[in-house]
């Protein structure tokens, strides 16, 4: 998350989520491409369009929303999609929510109320609320991929779900660029890091992880990462850009972390 803000300041936010992805795809195109991480059937079917759809819209509203939000609120918003997960899942009829598991998305999400509002009136047109509203967006579509990949990663493998989903999302994210409408671009070394990291650490490395995860676990327990990632960003982003933060922001982060252990362990 952090990176991610610093990069905003030099790039526009479609243009660099493009840009990240596409470096991806030429690095899974170049070296990845004997190791299993594309299958041209796959890239074939719908279901994995599909996915690569609602991933390459979910980045859109969060690279956009956190141009108008802070990093911290980011994170911690980002954090409950381990809290949609089950919720979506029961909804589906694939899995049941017991009482510790319905504990824990209630506070989940009673602490994202705390971080968004503050303990204050929420004014619907503050740019700020807006942000967070689309981050809470980018958060029900996280949650749709982690569900909506496991029958694939099943079916397919980790490595082949991964590639095909970086490579039909990179291709999608280029139709966004034109909703920078003319947005300064600063393309020097440091954007060009932010870049490259994220495309090689967060995007490659991180997706190939969570695709190996679903393997062997359900899409709720593979979630059980976020708290940490939460807990990093957040830190980072106060540190970084002393982003406010008050009881009701500290409690509203305590009750999200803890709603999602309660959630992961619970399945």
């Amino acid at each position: 998350m952090p990176l991610i803000k610093l990069g905003l300041s030099l790039l526009p936010a479609d243009l660099f989520v493009a840009l990240r992805f596409s470096i991806a795809s030429v690095l899974v195109l170049l070296f990845l491409r004997r190791k299993g991480w594309v299958d041209w059937t796959l890239l074939r079917t719908r279901p994995i369009w599909g996915v690569g759809f609602i991933n390459a819209f979910g980045y859109v509203l969060q690279f956009q929303g956190q141009n108008l939000t802070t990093s911290s609120d980011a994170a911690l918003i980002i954090g409950t999609a381990a809290l949609m997960i089950p919720v979506i899942s029961w909804t589906r009829g694939s899995e049941k929510i017991p009482a510790k598991k319905g504990l824990g998305v209630l506070s989940g999400f009673f602490g994202a109320s705390l971080v968004v509002t503050r303990g204050q009136a929420v004014s619907l047109g503050r740019a700020e609320f807006q942000g967070d509203v689309l981050i809470l967006a980018t958060a029900v579509t996280i949650a749709l991929v982690f569900i909506y990949s496991k029958d694939l990663v099943v079916r397919k493998g980790g490595r082949a779900v991964t590639g095909g989903m970086i490579l039909v999302t990179s291709l999608l994210l280029v139709f966004a660029i034109p909703l920078d409408q003319g947005a300064s671009v600063n393309l020097g070394w440091e954007a060009v890091f932010y870049v490259v990291f994220l495309a090689v650490v967060a995007t490659l490395g991180a997706y190939y992880f969570l695709m190996k995860g679903l393997e062997t676990v359900s899409p709720t327990v593979s979630s059980i990462i976020l708290p940490i990632e939460v807990i990093v960003a957040v830190v980072l982003s106060v540190i970084i850009f002393n982003d406010p933060f008050n009881i009701y922001s500290g409690t509203g982060a305590v009750l999200i972390v803890v709603g999602v252990l309660l959630v992961s362990s619970s399945s």
